[in-house]
């Protein structure tokens, strides 16, 4: 009974039309203060991380159990608050995060958010099967530049020790599909294929290579009974 009524409450508009009741700023400016030093995070395969378990457990990795306080804001995105801002530039620094094989990525907490935030990742990638006439910085930006924005080559002709891959890291919208391979044409016309490794990727969906879902839940396949009638409207 009681639930029943508080849905036909939700229905009605009691109090909307209401004067507007008035928040003075000294009510919430130590939550400013509070919330300055911490992280937003985002889960991205919310279906298999639980963000109680989340938050429980990345302080753990992090070796910061006692001195941060992780918190969910919804369904979407977890809030984890520190005591310091050494200790929040340093897990913000090393991130994204693996929890259950997929990732958690974060961002410093802004006073007004957009309202779709956390949507990027900085993934490091290492650029193999680059010819040994080839490497060089110039070489890197070009292939790196075609992945998306480039955050930083870890690459310097004078100073690298192993030239087996180039590490860069690259800035990727957590929508993007991952690229495994690309053909390459240098202007000698020799044709190579450079093949892209992630590092701390674990998982990925196998059918449109997306970082936020596995295989089974994927909404750009094509699911049989699709197919079937696409062939049919064809036929």
């Amino acid at each position: 009974m009681a639930d029943e009524l508080w849905d036909e409450i939700q229905d009605l508009e009691l109090g909307q039309e209401d004067p507007a009741l008035f928040i003075p700023h000294e009510a919430y400016v130590m939550v400013e203060a509070t919330n300055r030093l911490s992280l937003i995070g985002r889960p991205l395969n919310p279906r298999v991380q639980n963000l109680n378990s989340v938050i429980a457990a990345l302080p753990r990795v992090w070796g910061l159990t006692t001195r941060i306080h992780g918190r969910i804001l919804d369904a979407t995105y977890i809030q984890f608050l520190f005591q310091n801002e050494v200790d929040m530039l340093s897990v913000h620094q090393r991130q994204p995060w693996i929890f259950n094989n997929w990732f958690v990525v974060s961002t410093r907490w802004e006073p007004a958010p957009a309202l779709n935030f956390v949507t990027t990742i900085d993934l490091w990638v290492q650029m193999r099967g680059i010819p040994l006439i080839y490497v060089c910085e110039e070489t890197a930006m070009e292939i790196a530049q075609d992945l998306g924005e480039i955050i930083h080559l870890d690459f310097q002709e004078a100073t690298t020790t192993q030239i087996a891959y180039i590490r860069v890291r690259v800035r990727f919208g957590i929508n993007d599909r991952l690229r495994f391979f690309q053909r390459v044409i240098f202007d000698s016309g020799e044709t190579v294929t450079i093949r892209f490794q992630y590092e701390r990727l674990r998982r990925i969906c196998s059918s449109c290579f997306r970082i936020t879902h596995n295989r089974d839940y994927c909404p750009y396949r094509q699911r049989p009974h699709s197919i079937a009638r696409e062939r049919a409207n064809v036929s």
